[in-house]
């Protein structure tokens, strides 16, 4: 029920199977992001539930415990017997919560029980924690209470739960032993997860051919190292028996590895250590050069960060990998899920989860050439969800078919300088600080400047943007932003059929000192705070077919003389609109989409 007693019976804005989440206050997205989504999702308010709707749609000034919620809302239960209940959609045997509770005074977290119920009949209590959450103060972070805003509020729960069918009732409740203040719930995913997979033939086995304790009470790490080695000078396959293995130091891989587990939700990786170089399987061969012919799949990585101290390396994966792949990994609770030193060629990266990272999702750094990550999923990392940093050079990489949401520093996606990249069919949403939804840029120490052709095409971005704290900018920043910050941005940059929906502040951003050779063609402009196009830099652009409707100030802030924009056709009347440069900077507006737009809209999901 709401405030007012009304029941939420409502399902629209939910995920399921193969379908995009809806856009409340604009649109629903076009058919961006992974082709297949493994679980079906639930957001808490359209769920049945007695609770207090928070709700940042119409303020979201950063931070916020509404604004880090999908969609920019959530419900909160603060007294017994307050509860949400989600109804199963199909069969499903398991599920993630998304919550947060407060903090404790120290700021190493506090955890609580929470009632879960199935069909009215009492399961083995949730346990939330904010162990993982809640940071404070200016970059890089602490854990400190007393510092200023407090930010990255929410983590997960994840449980593997008797089998349930469409129709069945889950039901989170505050009860007598619950001892948090207040608890607010995200989203559910239902999800039906296969039965553990086995052994392939041929392979080793972590357990019974180097006795790794799979319980994970004893650490397994000379274990683990040890069967590494064995499955490197044997070629052959090294399987990862169900179970959790415990490990306090980084993993060396070699050449020639193959690491297989039973499926994300039964063998896992826990690397406990919370500093130092001590956590991630490091890829490089016994010369230094990236490892060759590796390759994972089928595995979970815990990881025991709670801080962010950037020269300590306690990612997931780490080091570097060429001719390798990884495939179907989960990764939660490490810096980043993936931080990758090039020179590397050649890596593909796909179907993996990274949630609830304190850095970067994955992060394609120094040299990095031909390798791509597609069909993943990102939610609540604490720097870029998906970045390419071409320190050095590196290029003719690929992001695709990719769903962020909820980076809560940084942007979405980002390209800083390289050759011909492409970011194409990936859906970002709810970008929270310091950047954008995508983002190109000639910046970051040791970046080549753009060059070549990158293409930014057939992407969804909804509700990104935000005002950069950290330059003392008293404007927005765009959902999909330009930066010629320590170089002119000369290289051709191709902007086709994006949808850019519900922008926090402008929907496209030019800043620095010069950026030319931008062409934007059949691109959709959905809703934005403040206006369609933002420029405060030199250049140049061509656009043509280029809608832009709902906007909250108008069309074009210009605060320059020196950028030429070259109206190729097909724009409407937002182009030829005489651009403002107003000072103050306005608050924005956020405008609903008409329904027409919506049918215009479908039909155009429904093509790609």
């Amino acid at each position: 029920m709401n405030t007012n007693g009304n029941r939420f019976t409502e399902e629209a804005g939910n995920l399921q199977v193969n379908q995009e989440i809806s856009i409340s206050n604009a649109v629903a997205p076009a058919a961006a992001g992974p082709t297949t989504i493994p679980y079906d999702e639930i957001q808490a308010e359209n769920a049945d539930h007695n609770c207090t709707v928070i709700d940042a749609r119409n303020n979201r000034v950063y931070p916020g415990l509404a604004n880090e919620a999908i969609e920019r809302r959530a419900v909160t239960l603060d007294v017994v017997g307050k509860y949400v209940e989600f109804t199963v959609p199909r069969s499903a045997n398991s599920i993630v919560v998304r919550y947060a509770i407060p903090d404790s005074t120290d700021g190493t977290g506090l955890t609580t029980p929470i009632g879960l119920y199935i069909n009215g009949e009492k399961q083995p209590d949730l346990i939330f924690t904010s162990k993982y959450s809640w940071i404070y103060g200016n970059y890089p972070f602490n854990n400190n209470p007393a510092d200023i805003r407090p930010h990255h509020f929410y983590d997960e729960a994840n449980r593997l739960t008797p089998q349930m069918s469409a129709g069945d009732k889950v039901r989170l409740q505050v009860e007598t032993n619950t001892t948090a203040p207040w608890c607010t719930i995200d989203l559910i995913n239902f999800e039906q997860v296969a039965p553990a997979a086995a052994m392939p033939d041929g392979y080793l086995s972590l357990t019974t051919d180097f006795d790794a304790d799979p319980s994970g009470a004893q650490d397994a790490t000379t274990a683990f190292q040890n069967a590494l080695d064995a499955s490197s000078s044997q070629k052959r396959g090294l399987w990862i028996p169900p179970g959790e293995y415990k490990i306090s130091t980084w993993l060396q891989v070699r050449d020639n590895v193959t690491l297989k587990g039973a499926g994300i939700w039964y063998s896992k990786i826990h690397f406990v250590a919370q500093t130092g170089n001590n956590a991630g399987l490091i890829g490089a061969s016994t010369t230094g050069a990236p490892a060759q012919n590796v390759n994972f799949s089928d595995f979970a990585i815990w990881g025991e960060v709670t801080g962010r101290v950037d020269n300590d390396q306690l990612n997931g994966i780490g080091g570097a990998y060429s001719n390798s792949t990884f495939t179907n990994l989960w990764i939660e609770h490490t810096k980043c899920g993936m931080w990758l030193d090039g020179p590397l060629d050649h890596l593909t990266i796909s179907n993996v989860r990274i949630r609830n990272q304190n850095a970067d999702g994955i992060n394609f750094h120094k040299q990095v050439t031909n390798s791509t990550v597609t069909q993943s999923f990102f939610r609540n990392t604490g720097d870029d969800a998906l970045a390419m940093w071409n320190e050095g050079g590196g290029g003719f990489n690929t992001f695709s078919f990719n769903r962020v949401e909820i980076p809560v520093l940084a942007n979405g996606i980002a390209i800083y300088g390289g050759e011909s990249n492409i970011v194409t069919n990936n859906y970002v949403a709810d970008q929270q600080a310091e950047g954008g939804g995508i983002h190109v840029g000639n910046r970051f120490p040791g970046s080549r400047p753009i060059s070549g052709r990158t293409v930014i095409s057939h992407n969804t971005i909804v509700r990104a943007g935000s005002q950069d704290y950290y330059n003392g900018w008293n404007f927005g920043t765009g959902a999909l932003w330009f930066y010629a910050l320590d170089a002119d941005m000369t290289g051709v940059i191709n902007v086709e059929d994006n949808q850019i929906i519900d922008s926090n502040y402008e929907a496209i951003h030019f800043i620095g000192s010069n950026v030319t050779n931008v062409t934007l063609n059949r691109n959709q402009i959905i809703g934005a705070g403040t206006y369609a196009m933002e420029i405060r830099c030199a250049g140049t652009m061509t656009i043509s077919n280029t809608t832009a409707t709902g906007l909250g100030h108008g069309a074009i802030l210009n605060c320059r003389t020196d950028f030429a924009i070259a109206d190729g056709g097909g724009n409407g009347d937002w182009i030829t609109q005489t651009p403002v440069c107003p000072d103050p900077y306005p608050t924005p507006i956020y405008v609903s989409v008409e329904s027409s737009e919506l049918e215009q809209l479908s039909a155009v999901s429904t093509s790609k």
